[in-house]
């Protein structure tokens, strides 16, 4: 079974997302077998070959054809291969250039990690005398299940529970160090967990996850733990919902906590730029508008596109900005509000308006609320249910 795997230090963190290759249930290593490598070649060789030809081709459509639609159709497929071509060969440097070695001897925990390109080499060993405690904890990791289809087969990204088990303890540098290692199996953590108890390592065991724990001492220090009975508080290999139950230290809490103020600001900034510009519009666009009925503008092309771009803008703002309050959505509909209301004011004490044009004006805001509401109603379900697991969380990290 391979192994996404995380080496980090607290000298210096070396974080890559490389496969695991099982050698024998106590040594893995990324060096990847023969056929492996002649496969990954082949392959990277094959999409150049047909990416190269491509671009010359769009190239030389681009000086002798007058329709640039095939300079466009030849350029799009020939850099979208090249760049994939780019992505598997930059990929697979991470195997041929970067060793990594894991291994529990029996004298002790060997890591070791060498990058040929810098000459940059990093080994650590941690003998069972000077090993503190080995933690076990949850960790997840993702991978592409099959999934059936009307239409043929499917599938989607799916994270699965892990076991990441922790070392804290005395390196044969006399340093203190904190490692890592991803276990995916049973017989393999049992083995592990053997050689840990037969050489005198207390064991503990954690129902939260290890995923944002800092490489040091009072990191792993500070995860609440107990003895290991020989049973896990999760399944390995069950599929993970949500990665929750992911434990932070009182630094990473309050950074967390100072983390969102700053999304809120700029939420701000950014809603009340959207307010100004509602603002703006109404004086100068909705104007020209005209009003049918006294209630709704006639100009539906104009309407359908600032109705457009607003939820754009408003999804952009909550995406980017990650809004942490259930009731940000309504916040959002009360500016676009405030904006039209001022816009139309203005308005009003500026120039002369057609009949029913503030009526017009409100219904181009009921519309916009109309089309937010799904988005809103499941970002305030879904802030909802965040809220209440990170205070039942909380709740039981205070205990």
């Amino acid at each position: 079974m391979n192994f996404r795997f995380f080496f980090a230090s607290r000298h210096k963190e070396v974080i890559s997302l490389i496969e695991m290759q099982r050698k024998t249930n106590r040594l893995f290593t990324n060096e990847l077998p023969k056929w492996a490598l002649i496969v990954h070649k082949v392959m990277i060789s094959l999409l150049f070959l047909i990416a190269v030809p491509l671009c010359v081709l769009s190239l030389i459509a681009l000086f002798t054809e007058d329709d640039l639609s095939i300079f466009l159709f030849l350029g799009i497929i020939g850099g979208g291969v090249f760049w994939f071509g780019r992505f598997c060969y930059k990929n697979l440097l991470q195997y041929t250039q970067q060793r990594l070695i894991v291994e529990l001897r029996e004298d002790g925990y060997f890591t070791s990690f060498s990058n040929q390109k810098t000459n940059e080499k990093q080994t650590i060993f941690l003998p069972f005398a000077g090993m503190e405690y080995v933690l076990l904890g949850m960790d997840y990791q993702y991978a592409v299940k099959a999934t059936p289809r009307s239409t043929g087969p499917g599938g989607k990204v799916v994270f699965y529970r892990v076991v990441k088990l922790m070392i804290s303890g005395i390196s044969s540098d006399r340093k203190h160090e904190v490692v890592s290692f991803p276990i995916g199996d049973q017989p393999t953590l049992d083995e592990w967990v053997n050689v840990f108890q037969a050489n005198q390592v207390p064991v503990l065991v954690t129902d939260k996850a290890l995923s944002a724990v800092p490489y040091t001492k009072e990191g792993i220090d500070a995860v609440p733990k107990a003895p290991y009975q020989g049973t896990l508080p999760f399944r390995i290999g069950s599929e993970a919902k949500e990665l929750d139950n992911v434990f932070l230290t009182e630094e990473q809490q309050k950074q967390q906590a100072e983390k969102k103020k700053k999304n809120r600001k700029r939420m701000r900034g950014f809603l009340i730029g959207l307010g100004i510009l509602q603002m703006l519009m109404v004086r100068y666009w909705f104007i020209d508008w005209r009003v049918v009925d006294e209630s709704v503008f006639s100009d539906k092309a104009d309407d359908t596109l600032v109705l457009f771009l607003t939820l754009i803008g408003l999804l952009v703002i909550r995406f980017f900005t990650q809004s942490s309050r259930w009731f940000d959505p309504l916040v959002d509909m009360l500016v676009l509000f405030g904006g039209l209301t001022v816009g139309l004011l203005w308005t009003l004490v500026s120039v002369s308006v057609p009949d029913g044009f503030s009526f017009a004006v409100y219904s181009h805001w009921l519309l916009n609320c109309f089309l937010y509401a799904p988005f809103a109603i499941f970002m305030i379900v879904r802030q909802l249910l965040r809220d209440r697991k990170e205070k039942k969380q909380q709740r039981e990290q205070a205990v």
